[in-house]
C-alpha cells in the first residue's frame, strides 16, 4: 500500500526496497521505520513509500477503512508473512552475533503463521511471490517451516507433532547463522572447501539445538538429518534406509521442494509441476513414499485454477490435476480450448502462478 510520506508513522513496514538516486538502496525491504528513517526519506524528497500497513495502521490513515472494507485473505497473509519475516531476520542476526537459540521465542515467530496456514492452506502458494533472492535464507526458513506443518497434517499428525515438524523446519537451517556470510550470497560455483562448509550445516545446526528441552527427540534427529537421503546419497553421515526417520525426510522434502520452486541467486525457480516431476524422476529412492504423496496431494489441491504458460507459449489455467498424473493436468487455454497434458506430450508447463484472490 502506497502512503504519502506526510502520512507514515514510525513502526510502519516497507515493503519493497526504496531507491533514490543511488546504486543501491537506501532503506531495504522488510524495514520497520523509525523518526529518523522519515528524516532520511524526506531529505531524499521522497514522495511515498510502499509499505505494509497493519489493521490498526490502516485505521490512523483511514478511519472509516475498517467498516468499509476488511481485509482479503491474500492482504492478510502478506502482513503476518512480512511480520514474521522480520522476526526471522532478528534470529538470524542474533544467533550470528554468538546468542543461542531459544525456542520459546522461535515458538512465538512460527505460531501464528503456521495456525493460519493449517486453518487456509490455499495461501501458502502467495509465498512464492513475496520471495527475494537476496534474502533467500530466511524465505527458505519460513516457507520450510511453515510446509513441514501442513505436510505433517496431510499425514494426519496430531497437532503436537505438526507443531515440532514446524519447528524442526525452522531450526534446520539455523548452523547456516555460522557459514561464512559472503558464501551465502555467492553467484558463482563453489569450490570444494565451500561445499563442504555447506554441508556441515546440519552438523551445526544439531549443536546448537540438542539441547533444547521442548524440542523433542526425533524433532532434533530431522534437524540433523534433513539432508540424509535413504537411498544413502545424502549427508552428512550417508545414513540410508529407514535409519532415516520419517521426520528428517519430511524437512528434507520441504527443502528439497521450496529450493526448486524458489528464484535463487544462481538458478531460476522451476514450476511447480516440474518440481513434482524432478522428485518423482530425478530423486525417486531418496525419500519414503508416503512423505512425497503428502507433499504431491498438497501441490495438487493449491494447483487448482493456477496461472499457467505451457512450453509452446500459450496460457491458461489448471481446472483438473488426475491424481494418477499430478504433473500433467487438464489445462484451460484462454480461448476456452482444454488441453489434456497427459495426451499432449509435446507440451509441458513451463511456468505456474497462483493469481487468483482468496
Amino acid at each position: 500500500m502506497h502512503v504519502k510520506i506526510e502520512d507514515i508513522k514510525p513502526g510502519y513496514q516497507v515493503k519493497e526496497a526504496i531507491m533514490a538516486a543511488t546504486a543501491t538502496p537506501i532503506i531495504a525491504a522488510g524495514t520497520i521505520l523509525t523518526e529518523q528513517h522519515i528524516r532520511f526519506l524526506n531529505a531524499f524528497s521522497i514522495q511515498s513509500v510502499d509499505v505494509i500497513v497493519q489493521e490498526e495502521q490502516l485505521v490512523l490513515l483511514n478511519p472509516s477503512a475498517i467498516s468499509t472494507r476488511s481485509l482479503s485473505g491474500a492482504e492478510r497473509m502478506e502482513q503476518l508473512y512480512f511480520k514474521t519475516l522480520n522476526s526471522v531476520k532478528a534470529e538470524f542476526q542474533r544467533w550470528q552475533s554468538g546468542m543461542n537459540v531459544e525456542i520459546a521465542r522461535v515458538r512465538t515467530i512460527i505460531l501464528p503463521i503456521l495456525e493460519y496456514i493449517l486453518e487456509q492452506p490455499q495461501q501458502f502458494e502467495k509465498m512464492s511471490a513475496y520471495a527475494r533472492k537476496d534474502e533467500y535464507l530466511y524465505h527458505h526458513t519460513l516457507a520450510v517451516s511453515l510446509l513441514s506443518g501442513l505436510m505433517a497434517q496431510k499425514l494426519n499428525y496430531d497437532k503436537g507433532l505438526i507443531v515440532q515438524a514446524a519447528l524442526a523446519g525452522f531450526l534446520a537451517e539455523c548452523g547456516m547463522s555460522k557459514i561464512t556470510m559472503s558464501l551465502l550470497s555467492k553467484k558463482t560455483a563453489l569450490t570444494e572447501s565451500e561445499y563442504k562448509e555447506i554441508q556441515n550445516h546440519p552438523v551445526v545446526s544439531y549443536k546448537m539445538i540438542k539441547d533444547l528441552k521442548l524440542l523433542k527427540p526425533e524433532a532434533k534427529l530431522a534437524v540433523y538429518q534433513h539432508h540424509e537421503r535413504m537411498d544413502g546419497s545424502g549427508y552428512p553421515a550417508g545414513t540410508k534406509g529407514n535409519s532415516v526417520h520419517i521426520l528428517s525426510q519430511l524437512i528434507g522434502l520441504a527443502d528439497t521442494y521450496h529450493a526448486l520452486t524458489t528464484d535463487r541467486l544462481f538458478r531460476a525457480r522451476k514450476s511447480v509441476f516440474k518440481a513434482v516431476e524432478i522428485i518423482q524422476q530425478d530423486l525417486f529412492g531418496q525419500f519414503d513414499l508416503s512423505v512425497t504423496e503428502a507433499l504431491f496431494s498438497l501441490v495438487a489441491e493449491l494447483s487448482q485454477n493456477m496461472q499457467v504458460t505451457l512450453s509452446d507459449g500459450s496460457t491458461g489455467k489448471v481446472i483438473f490435476i488426475s491424481p494418477v498424473n499430478k504433473t500433467r493436468p487438464l489445462v484451460q487455454l484462454v480461448n476456452g480450448e482444454v488441453i489434456d497434458l497427459v495426451q499432449r506430450r509435446d507440451l509441458c508447463i513451463e511456468t505456474a502462478e497462483k493469481k487468483t484472490a482468496y
